[in-house]
């Protein structure tokens, strides 16, 4: 028997034509929300006031075809497009002007953090470099020089022993080479006395001696610390040497105090006077005043210890200046080196190389800063979207991002959010939040390309759904009966009846519907909506975003 092929009725080619239509490019579907909102108040216009037009005749069923009530897994999403950009991108900026030398890399390469890109000639850095040091050590010569000059602002003794003589007080104007101090070391007393030549060939630094003070007779023990070799004529031309005694002082010995002594057995020729073993007069190198005397008379001193202080305003300003000098100076040297760093350019991310302006053999100019080259890190991709105020709430770190690109048409590439903004662009009355999308797995997209970015909110398996254009205001839908005569005053026509539908989440196409009609039920969809709807997805296609319902009736 041959096989009959049923052929498909009027009402079976209408739906077929709403299943395409609603099936076409998605990205046709962005119209501005004014749009929208006149368009469905033209719609609802219309069913209005079609029945007053009509003269209260009865709507007719033509006009309506029917949707079957299927089950079908919904995708929630918000949608936007952009450009993608690379994880990172950087411009190699010339800096200095000189010959380029080397440049060993091309467009297309890959290079790692540190990588020597340029080498810049660098001979007219290299000299002022060695000019700035040059500059550097001058100055501290300069300012060693003034510190030395102004030691004098804190006059110290060179020799160890007990202030016998202050000339100065606290406050007194002094003038270089003023004397400031006697400084003596009185508690080693020295005392020299001529021996017959023959004797003094026996007698060795060292050897012990006994001291007789001549106007007392009091014997004092003492040590050889010196012994002459030139010869002196004595009383009698008799031939002397002298030999150095140093006696420590039982407190009352004086300067000046005569004394004779034996060494070794040996008896003085003469007799001597006793001395300060060592004494000395501390004068001023500086002028200025006296600010404060660090020491009295009488005080025991050691060597290098400052005996006052002198307060000089000239010198306090060659000194400041001197070490202002010293630091102009050290910066100018690390500067000179900071520019040096300039002549090797190296790369600053890990990346490839996009874009080669300069090669080996060019000559940059110092005028002004140039890009060398750009390189791009491709570890991954990022888009920004400008999500809708009414939506952005509903946008959260880690979703999933369904991306295509109308450079690849028929493919689809996965992102995820990785930043969701806070700071809002107003125009034109609408904010939008920029979202920040990461595409690790960009396959064949480039850097530039164009796409458009689905932000999965919700994804929703096998529920009920019918055409969104099918729900009306008051969430009813027309129910396909043949037995009905409609209901003109309410816009029903014959043919359908009203029946009232409780609704959930929606996308563009269909929206779901949780109870008040089954799977199967054919419900009508006007073909004046739907030529309102195919109107707003051809002309609205160039405007802003349509916001997505999530939950909740939809709008009209």
């Amino acid at each position: 028997m041959a096989e009959v092929k049923q052929q498909p009725t009027e009402r079976d080619e209408a739906a077929r034509q709403l299943d395409e239509m609603m099936a076409g490019d998605k990205r046709k579907k962005r119209k501005k929300r004014l749009l929208i909102i006149a368009l469905c108040v033209l719609a609802v216009g219309w069913f209005i006031l079609r029945p007053m037009l009509l003269g209260g005749k009865e709507p007719q069923s033509k006009g309506y075809i029917d949707y079957a009530a299927e089950r079908r897994d919904l995708v929630i999403s918000v949608s936007d497009s952009g450009a993608l950009q690379p994880a990172d991108s950087y411009n190699i900026i010339g800096l200095v002007g000189g010959d380029v030398l080397s440049a060993d890399f091309e467009e297309g390469d890959y290079v790692e953090k540190d990588t020597l890109l340029y080498q810049i000639d660098s001979s007219d850095a290299e000299k002022s470099i060695e000019q700035a040091r040059i500059s550097l050590e001058n100055a501290g010569l300069t300012y060693e020089n003034v510190v030395d000059g102004l030691d004098g602002l804190s006059p110290k003794t060179s020799v160890e022993g007990r202030v016998t003589k202050l000339y100065v007080r606290q406050g007194d104007a002094v003038q270089a080479g003023s004397p400031l101090a006697d400084i003596a070391d009185t508690d080693n007393m020295v005392l020299e006395l001529g021996f017959h030549q023959s004797d003094a060939e026996n007698i060795c630094v060292g050897d012990g001696a006994e001291v007789t003070l001549s106007a007392t007779g009091e014997k004092l023990t003492g040590s050889v610390t010196a012994v002459s070799k030139a010869v002196i004529h004595g009383n009698g031309n008799v031939l002397l040497n002298k030999v150095e005694i140093t006696v420590s002082n039982p407190g009352g010995l004086q300067s000046g105090a005569y004394a004779t002594a034996t060494v070794k057995g040996f008896d003085c020729a003469t007799n001597g006077q006793f001395a300060a073993k060592t004494q000395t007069t501390v004068v001023s190198t500086a002028s200025g005043n006296v600010e404060k005397l660090l020491v009295s008379e009488g005080d025991r001193v050691s060597r290098e210890q400052a005996l006052l202080t002198i307060d000089s305003d000239s010198a306090q300003r060659q000194i400041r200046g001197a070490d202002l000098g010293v630091r102009s100076a050290r910066l100018s040297l690390d500067n000179a080196m900071d520019i040096m760093d300039n002549y090797s350019i190296k790369a600053p991310i890990s990346g490839t190389v996009v874009e080669k302006k300069i090669k080996a053999g060019d000559r940059l100019d110092n005028t002004s800063a140039s890009v060398l080259a750009v390189i791009y890190d491709m570890s991954y991709l990022t888009l920004t979207l400008d999500i809708d105020e009414l939506d952005i709430g509903s946008i959260e770190v880690g979703q999933r991002v369904s991306i295509e690109a109308d450079a690849l048409p028929g493919k689809t590439f996965e992102g995820y959010v990785d930043r969701v903004g806070v700071n809002g662009t107003s125009t034109a009355g609408v904010t939008t939040y920029p979202v920040r999308v990461i595409v690790e797995d960009y396959q064949d997209l480039l850097p530039g390309m164009n796409v458009t970015a689905e932000v999965i909110i919700e994804e929703a398996k096998d529920v009920l759904t019918v055409p969104i254009s099918a729900v009306s205001r008051g969430n009813t839908v027309l129910v396909a009966d043949p037995s009905s005569k409609g209901d003109a005053k309410n816009g029903v026509p014959a043919g359908y009846r009203q029946a009232e539908v409780e609704v959930g989440r929606a996308t563009d196409d269909y929206i779901e519907i949780i109870s008040g009609i089954d799977e199967g039920t054919m419900v009508g969809v006007s073909t004046a909506t739907s030529s309102l709807m195919e109107m707003m997805m051809t002309q609205g296609g160039g405007g802003g975003e349509v916001r997505v319902e999530t939950e909740g009736p939809p709008r009209d």
